[in-house]
């Protein structure tokens, strides 16, 4: 565009210069040489030579001449004019549209920093959030441990040990009701060893046990009560894919001992050493086997209920007879902590 209007201005400069210059002397015109011609000019007219032939224009016809041609030049500055306005116009316009066009870009310069500014911000918050869910996500985890160690815990480092207290009845039966004792609490404490999964196990058990005596024909029967300690290999049968719940069998021996019986009792009349020690303490051996359940309730516990047969030889009595085995059945329900 700059160089259109550079052209534009000197073209115009040029018809102007032609004009005054034609103007100030409208008498002298130089008419050009062609072949063949001869041409010689003078103040008040000219002369030209055509085939040898010389002939004399006259001064009117060259001012003609003039003034039509100044008349082309004014129509072609009123041309070369038009065009410099609507460029000068087309260029007003483009200054117009590029001002526009800056504002616009401002703005959007403006707009970007301030999506930039609230991008960072968000960014920020979101960088916070994020921290957050990971404490969040960090506590939850732990929390979650916990409460599966607490759910499938153990107080024993899964080692397979244990310990529990159990509370039932005994119920005699045999040779013992018939010489007058009846069914009595019982209370035991079971110890002892099983890994899960695993089939073997052994168990010691601590019982106390106070028989009801009850008068007949021949005895006075005051409550013994009767403490026993017991080791028992025991077989687990797992009952579930965890193998927490079991049924198992037990069965071994150990030593069982009775106190303040009575010397007029019938336990008395079965122990030959009575009558040494006042009827006061006797000790036997013996032997128990059972069959139990148990159950995992939550973290170390688990319940468990048993059954037993406990069967002890009197020193009086036939060998091989009934009257010579002393027998009671506990029954117990207690809880285990592993």
């Amino acid at each position: 565009m700059g160089l259109s209007v550079a052209l534009t201005l000197s073209a115009l400069a040029e018809a102007k210069a032609q004009v005054d210059t034609t103007r100030r002397d409208t008498s002298q015109v130089r008419i050009p040489v062609r072949k063949g011609y001869s041409t010689s000019t003078i103040r008040d007219g000219s002369t030209r030579t055509e085939a040898g032939v010389t002939r004399r224009e006259s001064a009117g016809d060259v001012a003609t001449l003039t003034v039509l041609r100044i008349d082309s030049l004014e129509g072609v500055v009123a041309d070369y004019k038009t065009r410099l306005d609507a460029l000068e116009a087309a260029n007003t316009a483009a200054n117009t549209r590029s001002a526009a066009l800056e504002a616009r870009i401002g703005a959007l310069a403006d707009s970007l920093a301030t999506a930039r500014t609230e991008l960072a911000a968000l960014r920020e918050e979101l960088n916070a959030t994020n921290t957050k869910l990971t404490e969040v996500d960090t506590r939850l985890q732990g929390l979650n441990q916990r409460f599966n160690r607490f759910r499938n815990g153990s107080l024993f480092g899964n080692s397979g040990f244990y310990i529990g207290l159990g509370t039932g009845a005994s119920y005699t039966s045999g040779t013992l009701r018939n010489i007058g004792y009846e069914s009595a609490p019982l209370l035991t404490m079971p110890i002892g060893w099983h890994k899960p999964g695993s089939m073997l196990g052994i168990r010691t058990e601590w019982s106390l046990a106070r028989l009801e005596g009850v008068q007949t024909a021949s005895f006075f029967n005051p409550d013994p009560t009767v403490a026993s300690g017991v080791a028992l290999a025991t077989l687990a049968f797992p009952i579930n894919s965890a193998k927490t719940n079991n049924f198992y069998v037990m069965g071994g021996g150990g030593f069982y001992m009775f106190r303040d019986f009575g010397q007029n009792s019938g336990l008395a009349d079965k122990f030959s050493g009575s009558s040494d020690n006042g009827g006061e303490t006797e000790t036997k051996w013996g032997f128990q086997a059972g069959a139990g359940l148990e159950f995992h309730i939550l973290g170390a516990t688990s319940l468990f209920a048993q059954t037993s047969l406990t069967n002890i030889a009197a020193d009086r009595g036939t060998v091989g007879e009934e009257g010579r085995n002393l027998r009671w059945m506990p029954v117990v329900i207690g809880f285990t902590l592993r």
